[in-house]
């Protein structure tokens, strides 16, 4: 058993004495979200799928009464962030090797239903934590005792993860939850991630902190419900949505990487999915519109580098044997051409002042893409703006997972 220094700050965390490196941004790891309903076989079905895929952080909601049977519990904290008539929690840490894994991870767990014993919260990493701590609940009754869930968090480096489940009766716990969090992480770097059981957009956040979505349903029932919560400005930063066993999506993170397949929605003009009007690959000068609420076969593209920390933007979409298509932005109207490498084809890709959403620059024309207002086409058609107006916002949804190997895209 490894060496642990217990150390009681405000009752809120336990400090161990295992080394770390001394990384502090979230793009230092690799994190994901996943409410697994209640734990059982997804141990060893579901989240051994997510490690393979190279997450190594993962907020885990619905844990279930306790880890795999194969797990071995290594130490148990103190009581947390209890008060005088709430003695607070306990968290456990417990080593467990995963199917295919060469060395042992660890599951930090607490249990916060005392009812049934399913609805407990955990965190999955290879990391050695140095640090665990119990965010307060939001909502406490007039006896002292909790009514809503507390987080749990880690620090591994000098960034913290938490694990965050808000009430299912709306969530209406979760902004004063995520405020909790703050608080408790000071001026270091964190996020919180997990079910938060309300659309991002009704999420009230603080100025500083940022969400970084899917932007697309991560439950069956077709909510977008889980996402992350955090302090870093993360250009480019967002959620794949992955399907397994349980009646939620696991949501992985990462920063948009070239060749990366996306599609792209106009947030100016109610998210609607950019694609090729005209869909006939002979069909070349084809406009692109901004028409329907998801992306169809013709809706797909991938960033590739052109030099210079330049982009072409492909059709993903091709009958085989023709020509890979890029967007061009020669004149005004943005239409899709064979790919010539010529300026009207190179985009710069920036951010707006909300990092989850994209500004993409024509190099020839200087004008970011965004949908027509000044030129008489029609909203439905994607031209270039001044990139000042608020037309050029973009929003983003992986096709896949991205590949974490890949280079990331420069903004």
């Amino acid at each position: 058993m490894p060496l642990f220094v217990v150390t009681m700050l405000a009752s809120l965390l336990v400090t161990l004495g295992a080394p770390q490196r001394a990384s502090a941004a979230v793009t230092d790891y690799r994190p994901a979200t996943y409410n697994m309903q209640g734990g059982d076989g997804k141990w060893t079905a579901d989240i051994v799928q997510i490690i393979n895929h190279g997450y190594n952080v993962i907020a885990l909601q619905e844990a279930g009464p306790r880890p795999p049977g194969s797990a071995r519990l290594e130490w148990t904290s103190p009581y947390l962030t209890g008060n005088d008539q709430w003695n607070g929690w306990r968290v456990q840490e417990w080593l467990w090797r995963p199917q295919g894994q060469a060395a042992d991870w660890h599951i930090y767990f607490v249990r916060t239903d005392f009812g049934g014993n399913r609805v407990n919260l955990a965190i999955l990493t290879r990391y050695d934590a140095n640090q665990v701590h119990i965010a307060r609940p939001a909502f406490y009754g007039n006896n002292g005792l909790p009514t809503s869930r507390p987080a749990l968090g880690i620090t591994i480096g000098n960034t913290l993860f938490y694990t965050v489940h808000a009430l299912a009766t709306g969530g209406n716990d979760g902004a004063q939850l995520v405020r909790n969090i703050a608080g408790q992480a000071g001026s270091r770097i964190w996020a919180a991630m997990g079910d938060f059981n309300r659309d991002p957009s009704t999420l009230q956040i603080e100025r500083g902190m940022h969400k970084y979505v899917t932007n697309e349903p991560t439950q069956q029932s077709g909510g977008e419900l889980d996402y992350m919560v955090t302090n870093q400005r993360i250009p480019g930063y967002g959620g794949a949505a992955i399907g397994y066993g349980s009646d939620h999506y696991a949501v992985m993170f990462d920063v948009l990487r070239a060749n990366a397949g996306v599609s792209l929605y106009n947030a100016h003009d109610g998210n609607r999915a950019i694609e090729v009007e005209a869909q006939n690959a002979t069909t070349y000068g084809a406009s692109i519109v901004s028409r329907n609420r998801r992306a169809g076969a013709w809706g797909h593209f991938r960033f590739v580098p052109a030099g210079n920390n330049n982009y072409t933007i492909r059709v993903t979409q091709r009958p085989a044997g023709t020509k890979e298509q890029c967007l061009d932005a020669w004149d005004q109207r943005l239409r899709r051409y064979p790919c010539d490498g010529t300026d009207g084809q190179l985009f710069d890709m920036q951010y707006w002042d909300d990092t989850g959403q994209l500004r993409i620059r024509s190099v020839r024309r200087n004008t970011c893409l965004a949908d027509d207002t000044d030129s008489g086409w029609g909203s439905e058609i994607v031209t270039t703006q001044s990139c000042s107006k608020g037309e050029g916002r973009f929003n983003f949804r992986f096709d896949r997972d991205p590949d974490g190997s890949a280079a990331a895209v420069a903004f």
